[in-house]
């Protein structure tokens, strides 16, 4: 009886077979990485569905990135000012397909500026900028990107007044992947504020800046 088992075994496994090869039907899973892998990261890059599909925190843990960089800053004539070099750091969420918003800090600490007293100068400048941006494949290695943002801005000085004002800013630079997450950026930032910060009232004072940066996320 055992045997006779077996043998059933053995002949229904054969023309299971045979029908296999008899119809086109696969006899035995395959698995295509890349053409796979390839598809996941073109649905990585389009998530309408993710809102939906993603607990908050899965969304911004995916959707965010982080930027770090230095800026060269040439201060409009009114602010009397040296050109300096000053730091940044940006946390954004990419909310639809190359759109994000972000949050900017900024802060340049610098010695002597071309102030008419003989006094020697310290000056702390920082700002806050929360705004948009937008992001636009050139090719498979290079981008555009470009944006706007609107934030509070602080002058602090040893020698003359302190002072607070609002400024906008706007940015266009170009990317290069280094890697798979991580992108080289270089651009120009202008920036406008209107304040009092070394001058007798208020007036609209416009600076133009140089940003070398990191970028760091998906």
């Amino acid at each position: 009886m055992r045997h006779l088992a077996f043998a059933l075994v053995f002949f229904s496994a054969s023309a299971a077979a045979y029908a296999g090869e008899e119809s086109g039907l696969p006899t035995r899973l395959t698995l295509d990485e890349e053409p796979q892998r390839q598809q996941d990261l073109e649905q990585d890059r389009q998530h309408p569905d993710d809102w939906s599909t993603l607990t908050p925190m899965e969304f911004f843990y995916k959707h965010s990135e982080l930027e770090a960089g230095a800026m060269y800053t040439v201060f409009g004539n009114d602010l009397h000012l040296k050109s300096h070099l000053g730091f940044y750091l940006r946390y954004g969420v990419e909310i639809l397909p190359h759109v994000d918003v972000h949050v900017t800090y900024r802060y340049n600490d610098f010695g002597t500026g071309s102030t008419a007293g003989a006094n020697t100068e310290d000056i702390h400048l920082q700002s806050l900028f929360f705004g948009a941006g937008v992001h636009i494949p050139l090719q498979k290695e290079f981008a555009f990107v470009a944006g706007a943002g609107i934030g509070p801005m602080w002058w602090v000085s040893s020698v003359a007044s302190n002072e607070f004002g609002f400024g906008l800013t706007g940015e266009a630079a170009l990317t290069a992947q280094l890697w798979e997450v991580l992108r080289l950026k270089a651009g120009l930032v202008v920036d406008g504020v209107s304040t009092s910060f070394h001058q007798a009232s208020n007036r609209y004072s416009v600076d133009l800046s140089y940003l070398v940066g990191l970028e760091f996320g998906m």
